[in-house]
């Protein structure tokens, strides 16, 4: 990882803090609220999973263009599960997965592999278990 340029270099605590938030709400809010909103949280979570890597992009002054790709590819996504059918969320949450994990392997923009794997962990875990509630709908 670049670490003159990072933006996140000297701020691994507070990226661990607010992954930690990210998570401990993501579970809050789908047991606080009725089922009802389920895709609507989905998606708002999913927005927001996309834009770590675009402010790092941005801090590095390189990959933009890719991060920026893949940000608005996945936001469309997460979009197109609220208004059209759930399977567009659920796929952007599995294709952040995804994503997290190449990076873990050099694409994209440099990040912590730290980060990298437990966000692929929880995006996984959080597609699959969006995916078992629609099917069990």
């Amino acid at each position: 990882m670049t670490t003159a340029l990072s933006f996140f270099r000297h701020r691994q605590k507070l990226l661990l803090l607010l992954g930690s938030a990210y998570v401990a709400a993501l579970i809050v809010t789908h047991a606080a609220l009725p089922p009802v909103h389920v895709w609507a949280i989905a998606c708002v979570f999913s927005v927001l999973m996309n834009f770590v890597y675009i402010v790092e992009a941005r801090a590095q002054g390189r990959m933009i263009a890719t991060e920026t790709i893949v940000m608005v590819m996945l936001i469309t996504a997460s979009l197109l599960g609220l208004l059209i059918h759930p399977l567009f969320v659920i796929a952007a949450i599995f294709a952040h997965g995804l994503w997290d994990l190449a990076k873990h392997y050099g694409h994209g923009v440099p990040f912590f592999s730290w980060y990298t794997w437990g966000c692929c962990a929880v995006d996984l875990i959080y597609g699959t278990a969006l995916l078992l509630y629609w099917l069990s709908a």
